[in-house]
Protein backbone atom coordinates (compact mmCIF):
# COMPACT_ATOMS: atom_id res chain seq x y z
CA UNK A 1 0.00 0.00 0.00
CA UNK A 2 1.41 3.41 -1.04
CA UNK A 3 1.31 6.04 1.77
CA UNK A 4 -1.24 8.75 0.96
CA UNK A 5 1.37 11.51 0.86
CA UNK A 6 3.28 9.77 -1.95
CA UNK A 7 0.24 9.81 -4.25
CA UNK A 8 0.90 13.53 -4.84
CA UNK A 9 3.25 14.28 -7.77
CA UNK A 10 5.12 17.28 -6.35
CA UNK A 11 5.72 15.54 -3.03
CA UNK A 12 7.13 12.45 -4.81
CA UNK A 13 9.49 14.59 -6.90
CA UNK A 14 10.67 16.47 -3.83
CA UNK A 15 11.26 13.27 -1.84
CA UNK A 16 13.38 11.77 -4.66
CA UNK A 17 15.46 14.92 -5.18
CA UNK A 18 15.82 15.46 -1.45
CA UNK A 19 17.12 11.91 -1.03
CA UNK A 20 20.23 12.81 -3.04
CA UNK A 21 20.62 16.15 -1.31
CA UNK A 22 20.36 14.59 2.14
CA UNK A 23 22.97 11.98 1.28
CA UNK A 24 25.20 14.88 0.28
CA UNK A 25 24.56 16.56 3.63
CA UNK A 26 25.51 13.43 5.59
CA UNK A 27 28.58 12.79 3.45
CA UNK A 28 29.57 16.40 4.07
CA UNK A 29 29.06 16.17 7.83
CA UNK A 30 31.07 12.96 8.15
CA UNK A 31 33.85 14.29 5.92
CA UNK A 32 34.16 17.59 7.79
CA UNK A 33 34.09 15.77 11.11
CA UNK A 34 36.78 13.36 9.96
CA UNK A 35 38.92 16.16 8.53
CA UNK A 36 38.68 17.99 11.86
CA UNK A 37 39.82 14.91 13.76
CA UNK A 38 42.61 14.02 11.32
CA UNK A 39 43.96 17.60 11.20
CA UNK A 40 44.08 18.14 14.98
CA UNK A 41 43.51 14.85 16.90
CA UNK A 42 41.35 17.01 19.19
CA UNK A 43 37.93 16.02 20.49
CA UNK A 44 37.34 19.67 21.35
CA UNK A 45 37.91 20.78 17.75
CA UNK A 46 35.49 18.13 16.44
CA UNK A 47 32.92 19.48 18.89
CA UNK A 48 33.73 23.07 17.84
CA UNK A 49 33.15 22.22 14.15
CA UNK A 50 29.74 20.73 14.98
CA UNK A 51 28.97 23.79 17.10
CA UNK A 52 29.98 26.21 14.31
CA UNK A 53 27.72 24.47 11.80
CA UNK A 54 24.79 24.85 14.19
CA UNK A 55 25.59 28.24 15.79
CA UNK A 56 23.90 30.38 13.10
CA UNK A 57 20.64 28.48 13.59
CA UNK A 58 20.91 29.07 17.33
CA UNK A 59 21.38 32.83 16.82
CA UNK A 60 19.22 33.61 13.79
CA UNK A 61 16.78 30.68 13.56
CA UNK A 62 13.68 32.26 15.15
CA UNK A 63 14.00 35.41 12.99
CA UNK A 64 14.57 33.38 9.83
CA UNK A 65 11.25 31.64 10.47
CA UNK A 66 9.53 35.00 9.87
CA UNK A 67 11.27 35.21 6.49
CA UNK A 68 10.08 31.69 5.61
CA UNK A 69 6.49 32.73 6.31
CA UNK A 70 6.82 35.87 4.14
CA UNK A 71 8.69 34.58 1.09
CA UNK A 72 8.30 32.27 -1.90
CA UNK A 73 9.59 29.11 -0.22
CA UNK A 74 10.40 27.29 -3.47
CA UNK A 75 12.64 30.07 -4.77
CA UNK A 76 14.23 30.45 -1.35
CA UNK A 77 14.96 26.69 -1.23
CA UNK A 78 16.62 26.87 -4.65
CA UNK A 79 18.81 29.72 -3.38
CA UNK A 80 19.92 27.92 -0.22
CA UNK A 81 20.69 24.66 -2.02
CA UNK A 82 22.67 26.50 -4.71
CA UNK A 83 24.69 28.21 -1.97
CA UNK A 84 25.44 24.87 -0.26
CA UNK A 85 26.57 23.51 -3.64
CA UNK A 86 28.99 26.43 -4.08
CA UNK A 87 30.41 25.97 -0.55
CA UNK A 88 30.93 22.26 -1.24
CA UNK A 89 32.86 23.12 -4.41
CA UNK A 90 34.99 25.63 -2.45
CA UNK A 91 35.82 23.02 0.22
CA UNK A 92 36.72 20.48 -2.46
CA UNK A 93 38.97 23.01 -4.21
CA UNK A 94 40.72 23.91 -0.94
CA UNK A 95 41.43 20.24 -0.28
CA UNK A 96 42.86 19.45 -3.71
CA UNK A 97 44.99 22.61 -3.78
CA UNK A 98 46.49 21.91 -0.32
CA UNK A 99 44.94 25.08 1.11
CA UNK A 100 42.84 23.23 3.66
CA UNK A 101 43.74 23.85 7.30
CA UNK A 102 41.89 23.89 10.61
CA UNK A 103 40.94 27.61 10.27
CA UNK A 104 39.77 27.12 6.67
CA UNK A 105 37.71 24.13 7.75
CA UNK A 106 36.17 26.23 10.52
CA UNK A 107 35.24 28.95 8.01
CA UNK A 108 33.57 26.35 5.78
CA UNK A 109 31.66 25.03 8.81
CA UNK A 110 30.36 28.53 9.65
CA UNK A 111 29.39 29.15 6.00
CA UNK A 112 27.47 25.89 5.85
CA UNK A 113 25.81 26.76 9.14
CA UNK A 114 24.68 30.19 7.90
CA UNK A 115 23.01 28.81 4.77
CA UNK A 116 21.53 25.83 6.59
CA UNK A 117 20.05 28.15 9.24
CA UNK A 118 17.95 29.79 6.53
CA UNK A 119 17.12 26.49 4.83
CA UNK A 120 15.67 24.83 7.97
CA UNK A 121 12.52 27.00 8.32
CA UNK A 122 12.12 27.09 4.52
CA UNK A 123 12.00 23.29 4.22
CA UNK A 124 9.74 23.06 7.29
CA UNK A 125 7.33 25.50 5.66
CA UNK A 126 7.54 24.05 2.13
CA UNK A 127 7.28 20.27 2.50
CA UNK A 128 3.77 20.29 4.10
CA UNK A 129 2.56 22.49 1.21
CA UNK A 130 3.36 19.74 -1.31
CA UNK A 131 0.38 17.73 -0.02
CA UNK A 132 -3.21 18.66 0.94
CA UNK A 133 -3.69 19.86 4.51
CA UNK A 134 -5.30 16.59 5.58
CA UNK A 135 -2.21 14.61 4.44
CA UNK A 136 0.37 16.59 6.46
CA UNK A 137 0.39 14.03 9.30
CA UNK A 138 1.34 11.32 6.79
CA UNK A 139 3.90 13.48 4.96
CA UNK A 140 6.14 14.30 7.94
CA UNK A 141 7.10 10.64 8.65
CA UNK A 142 7.86 10.12 4.93
CA UNK A 143 10.28 13.05 5.07
CA UNK A 144 11.77 11.43 8.18
CA UNK A 145 12.21 8.09 6.42
CA UNK A 146 13.98 9.90 3.60
CA UNK A 147 16.20 11.73 6.08
CA UNK A 148 17.08 8.63 8.06
CA UNK A 149 17.64 6.42 5.02
CA UNK A 150 20.19 9.02 3.95
CA UNK A 151 21.51 9.09 7.50
CA UNK A 152 22.16 5.37 7.12
CA UNK A 153 23.56 5.40 3.57
CA UNK A 154 25.41 8.74 3.61
CA UNK A 155 27.83 7.92 6.46
CA UNK A 156 28.41 4.44 5.02
CA UNK A 157 29.23 5.98 1.63
CA UNK A 158 31.44 8.63 3.24
CA UNK A 159 33.32 6.15 5.44
CA UNK A 160 33.84 3.74 2.54
CA UNK A 161 35.04 6.49 0.19
CA UNK A 162 37.42 7.97 2.76
CA UNK A 163 38.84 4.58 3.71
CA UNK A 164 39.28 3.26 0.14
CA UNK A 165 39.71 6.29 -2.15
CA UNK A 166 40.54 9.15 0.16
CA UNK A 167 38.80 12.27 1.46
CA UNK A 168 38.82 13.92 -1.97
CA UNK A 169 36.45 11.35 -3.45
CA UNK A 170 33.95 11.96 -0.63
CA UNK A 171 34.11 15.71 -1.23
CA UNK A 172 33.42 15.28 -4.97
CA UNK A 173 30.43 12.99 -4.35
CA UNK A 174 29.14 15.44 -1.73
CA UNK A 175 29.09 18.32 -4.21
CA UNK A 176 27.47 16.25 -6.96
CA UNK A 177 24.65 15.11 -4.65
CA UNK A 178 23.09 18.60 -4.57
CA UNK A 179 22.34 18.65 -8.32
CA UNK A 180 19.24 16.34 -8.35
CA UNK A 181 17.62 18.33 -5.54
CA UNK A 182 18.16 21.60 -7.40
CA UNK A 183 16.47 20.03 -10.44
CA UNK A 184 13.51 18.83 -8.34
CA UNK A 185 13.02 22.25 -6.73
CA UNK A 186 12.79 23.84 -10.16
CA UNK A 187 9.80 21.74 -11.25
CA UNK A 188 7.63 21.42 -8.11
CA UNK A 189 4.82 23.84 -7.24
CA UNK A 190 3.71 24.16 -3.57
CA UNK A 191 -0.01 24.69 -2.94
CA UNK A 192 -1.26 28.14 -1.80
CA UNK A 193 -0.98 28.96 1.90
CA UNK A 194 -3.73 28.42 4.43
CA UNK A 195 -4.28 30.98 7.17
CA UNK A 196 -3.91 34.77 7.21
CA UNK A 197 -1.27 36.60 5.11
CA UNK A 198 1.83 37.21 7.24
CA UNK A 199 3.21 40.19 5.31
CA UNK A 200 0.40 42.41 6.63
CA UNK A 201 2.28 42.53 9.95
CA UNK A 202 5.62 44.20 10.57
CA UNK A 203 8.66 41.94 10.88
CA UNK A 204 9.02 42.26 14.66
CA UNK A 205 5.27 42.05 15.21
CA UNK A 206 5.18 38.87 13.14
CA UNK A 207 8.09 37.47 15.15
CA UNK A 208 6.36 38.25 18.47
CA UNK A 209 3.17 36.68 17.14
CA UNK A 210 5.04 33.40 16.56
CA UNK A 211 6.52 33.49 20.08
CA UNK A 212 3.11 34.19 21.63
CA UNK A 213 1.47 31.36 19.70
CA UNK A 214 4.16 28.94 20.90
CA UNK A 215 3.96 29.98 24.55
CA UNK A 216 0.15 29.80 24.59
CA UNK A 217 0.02 26.14 23.55
CA UNK A 218 1.30 23.75 26.26
CA UNK A 219 1.81 20.94 23.76
CA UNK A 220 3.97 23.02 21.42
CA UNK A 221 6.00 24.57 24.24
CA UNK A 222 6.57 21.24 26.00
CA UNK A 223 7.40 19.50 22.73
CA UNK A 224 10.09 22.09 22.00
CA UNK A 225 11.56 21.78 25.50
CA UNK A 226 11.60 17.95 25.44
CA UNK A 227 13.34 18.01 22.06
CA UNK A 228 15.94 20.48 23.35
CA UNK A 229 16.67 18.55 26.54
CA UNK A 230 17.21 15.22 24.80
CA UNK A 231 19.25 16.89 22.06
CA UNK A 232 21.82 18.15 24.57
CA UNK A 233 23.20 14.72 25.37
CA UNK A 234 21.52 12.14 23.09
CA UNK A 235 22.03 14.16 19.89
CA UNK A 236 25.16 15.90 21.12
CA UNK A 237 27.01 12.61 21.49
CA UNK A 238 26.22 11.76 17.87
CA UNK A 239 28.13 14.89 16.80
CA UNK A 240 31.36 13.67 18.41
CA UNK A 241 31.27 10.10 17.10
CA UNK A 242 34.86 10.41 15.72
CA UNK A 243 36.00 10.57 19.35
CA UNK A 244 34.21 7.28 20.07
CA UNK A 245 35.04 5.52 16.80
CA UNK A 246 38.75 6.38 16.70
CA UNK A 247 39.55 7.76 20.14
CA UNK A 248 37.86 5.03 22.19
CA UNK A 249 37.86 2.05 19.80
CA UNK A 250 40.62 2.90 17.26
CA UNK A 251 38.32 2.05 14.33
CA UNK A 252 39.26 4.98 12.08
CA UNK A 253 37.09 6.46 9.32
CA UNK A 254 35.33 3.19 8.58
CA UNK A 255 34.34 2.90 12.25
CA UNK A 256 32.95 6.42 12.16
CA UNK A 257 30.87 5.49 9.12
CA UNK A 258 29.63 2.34 10.87
CA UNK A 259 28.59 4.21 14.01
CA UNK A 260 26.77 6.94 12.11
CA UNK A 261 25.13 4.40 9.83
CA UNK A 262 23.98 2.42 12.89
CA UNK A 263 22.29 5.55 14.23
CA UNK A 264 20.69 6.07 10.82
CA UNK A 265 19.47 2.47 10.64
CA UNK A 266 17.84 2.72 14.05
CA UNK A 267 16.25 6.02 13.07
CA UNK A 268 14.96 4.61 9.79
CA UNK A 269 13.26 1.68 11.53
CA UNK A 270 11.62 4.12 13.92
CA UNK A 271 10.54 6.36 11.01
CA UNK A 272 8.87 3.46 9.22
CA UNK A 273 6.91 2.69 12.37
CA UNK A 274 5.79 6.31 12.60
CA UNK A 275 4.80 6.34 8.91
CA UNK A 276 2.59 3.28 9.45
CA UNK A 277 0.89 4.98 12.41
CA UNK A 278 0.76 8.73 11.66
CA UNK A 279 0.13 11.17 14.49
CA UNK A 280 -3.49 12.36 14.59
CA UNK A 281 -4.62 15.79 15.87
CA UNK A 282 -6.33 14.20 18.88
CA UNK A 283 -3.20 12.32 20.00
CA UNK A 284 -1.64 15.24 21.90
CA UNK A 285 2.02 14.89 22.83
CA UNK A 286 2.87 11.32 21.69
CA UNK A 287 3.54 8.92 24.55
CA UNK A 288 6.10 7.09 22.38
CA UNK A 289 8.08 10.33 22.07
CA UNK A 290 8.25 10.76 25.83
CA UNK A 291 9.34 7.14 26.26
CA UNK A 292 11.94 7.69 23.55
CA UNK A 293 13.26 10.75 25.38
CA UNK A 294 13.83 8.76 28.57
CA UNK A 295 15.31 5.79 26.67
CA UNK A 296 17.77 8.01 24.80
CA UNK A 297 19.29 9.26 28.07
CA UNK A 298 19.67 5.69 29.36
CA UNK A 299 21.40 4.76 26.09
CA UNK A 300 23.90 7.62 26.46
CA UNK A 301 25.00 6.15 29.80
CA UNK A 302 25.12 2.64 28.28
CA UNK A 303 27.28 3.93 25.40
CA UNK A 304 29.65 5.55 27.89
CA UNK A 305 30.23 2.15 29.54
CA UNK A 306 30.20 -0.02 26.37
CA UNK A 307 33.29 -2.29 26.48
CA UNK A 308 32.82 -3.84 23.03
CA UNK A 309 32.45 -2.41 19.54
CA UNK A 310 29.27 -4.35 18.78
CA UNK A 311 27.68 -2.95 21.94
CA UNK A 312 28.66 0.60 20.97
CA UNK A 313 27.00 0.02 17.57
CA UNK A 314 23.86 -1.30 19.28
CA UNK A 315 23.67 1.67 21.65
CA UNK A 316 24.15 4.10 18.78
CA UNK A 317 21.39 2.39 16.77
CA UNK A 318 19.14 2.70 19.81
CA UNK A 319 19.98 6.40 20.08
CA UNK A 320 18.95 6.84 16.46
CA UNK A 321 15.64 5.06 17.01
CA UNK A 322 14.82 6.87 20.26
CA UNK A 323 15.84 10.25 18.84
CA UNK A 324 13.52 9.77 15.88
CA UNK A 325 10.62 8.88 18.14
CA UNK A 326 11.25 12.17 19.93
CA UNK A 327 11.98 14.39 16.94
CA UNK A 328 9.53 13.10 14.33
CA UNK A 329 6.72 12.31 16.73
CA UNK A 330 6.86 15.75 18.34
CA UNK A 331 7.38 17.52 15.01
CA UNK A 332 4.32 15.75 13.57
CA UNK A 333 2.22 16.64 16.62
CA UNK A 334 3.21 20.32 16.26
CA UNK A 335 2.91 20.51 12.45
CA UNK A 336 -0.70 19.30 12.34
CA UNK A 337 -1.70 22.03 14.83
CA UNK A 338 -0.41 24.88 12.64
CA UNK A 339 -1.80 26.95 9.78
CA UNK A 340 0.61 27.50 6.89
CA UNK A 341 1.00 31.19 7.76
CA UNK A 342 2.38 30.27 11.23
CA UNK A 343 4.38 27.19 10.23
CA UNK A 344 7.73 28.82 9.46
CA UNK A 345 7.86 30.80 12.70
CA UNK A 346 6.83 28.05 15.09
CA UNK A 347 8.84 25.32 13.41
CA UNK A 348 11.89 27.58 13.30
CA UNK A 349 11.67 27.79 17.09
CA UNK A 350 11.51 23.99 17.27
CA UNK A 351 14.47 23.66 14.89
CA UNK A 352 16.49 26.36 16.66
CA UNK A 353 16.16 24.73 20.07
CA UNK A 354 16.86 21.24 18.71
CA UNK A 355 19.93 22.25 16.73
CA UNK A 356 21.11 24.78 19.29
CA UNK A 357 20.92 22.21 22.09
CA UNK A 358 22.74 19.66 19.92
CA UNK A 359 25.47 22.21 19.19
CA UNK A 360 25.88 23.12 22.85
CA UNK A 361 25.89 19.43 23.76
CA UNK A 362 28.58 18.63 21.20
CA UNK A 363 30.70 21.55 22.41
CA UNK A 364 30.32 20.60 26.08
CA UNK A 365 30.85 16.87 25.51
CA UNK A 366 33.96 17.48 23.39
CA UNK A 367 35.45 19.81 25.99
CA UNK A 368 34.43 17.47 28.81
CA UNK A 369 36.00 14.47 27.08
CA UNK A 370 39.30 16.32 26.73
CA UNK A 371 39.16 17.65 30.31
CA UNK A 372 38.17 14.61 32.38
CA UNK A 373 37.40 11.74 30.00
CA UNK A 374 34.63 10.63 27.67
CA UNK A 375 32.78 8.36 30.10
CA UNK A 376 32.29 10.92 32.93
CA UNK A 377 31.27 13.58 30.39
CA UNK A 378 28.54 11.39 28.89
CA UNK A 379 27.19 10.20 32.24
CA UNK A 380 27.02 13.71 33.70
CA UNK A 381 25.26 15.10 30.61
CA UNK A 382 22.66 12.30 30.67
CA UNK A 383 21.91 12.76 34.38
CA UNK A 384 21.49 16.52 34.05
CA UNK A 385 19.20 16.05 31.03
CA UNK A 386 17.11 13.45 32.90
CA UNK A 387 16.56 15.91 35.77
CA UNK A 388 15.47 18.68 33.40
CA UNK A 389 13.17 16.29 31.51
CA UNK A 390 11.40 15.32 34.72
CA UNK A 391 10.78 18.98 35.60
CA UNK A 392 9.39 19.82 32.15
CA UNK A 393 7.03 16.84 32.04
CA UNK A 394 5.76 17.64 35.54
CA UNK A 395 5.00 21.22 34.44
CA UNK A 396 3.23 19.91 31.32
CA UNK A 397 1.03 17.62 33.39
CA UNK A 398 0.16 20.54 35.69
CA UNK A 399 -0.65 22.78 32.68
CA UNK A 400 -2.97 20.14 31.19
CA UNK A 401 -4.82 19.76 34.50
CA UNK A 402 -5.18 23.53 34.80
CA UNK A 403 -6.52 23.80 31.24
CA UNK A 404 -8.98 20.93 31.79
CA UNK A 405 -10.19 22.55 35.01
CA UNK A 406 -10.63 25.90 33.25
CA UNK A 407 -12.62 24.30 30.42
CA UNK A 408 -14.83 22.51 32.93
CA UNK A 409 -15.56 25.76 34.81
CA UNK A 410 -16.38 27.53 31.55
CA UNK A 411 -18.78 24.74 30.54
CA UNK A 412 -20.50 24.87 33.94
CA UNK A 413 -20.85 28.67 33.70
CA UNK A 414 -22.29 28.37 30.19
CA UNK A 415 -24.77 25.71 31.32
CA UNK A 416 -25.96 27.90 34.20
CA UNK A 417 -26.39 30.89 31.90
CA UNK A 418 -28.50 28.72 29.60
CA UNK A 419 -30.66 27.47 32.46
CA UNK A 420 -29.23 23.94 32.52
CA UNK A 421 -28.67 22.13 35.86
CA UNK A 422 -25.03 21.53 36.93
CA UNK A 423 -23.66 17.97 36.39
Amino acid sequence: MIPSALTHRDFRIYVIGNFFGLNGVWIQRITISWLGWSLTDSASFVGILAFLMMLPTLIFGPFLGVIADRTDVRRAAIGTQAALFVISLALTTAYFTDLLSAPVLAVCAVSIGLVTALHHPIRMAMAPRLVPIEAIGAAVPIISINFNLSRFLGPFIAGTLIATMGVGSALIVNAAAFVPLLFALNIIRPRPKSGSPTDRLGFLESFRDGIAHTRADPLILTGILVTAITSLSARGVQEILPVIADGAFARGASGLGQLTAAAGLGAMVSSISLARHPIAPADGLPRASLIGAAASLVLVIALAHAPYWWLALLCTAGLGAAGTQVGVGIQSAIQIRLDDDMRGRVMSLWTTTAIGATALGALALGAGADAFGLKPALVLAALLSATALGVVLLRYRTALRARASSLSRNRDRSDLENGLPPP
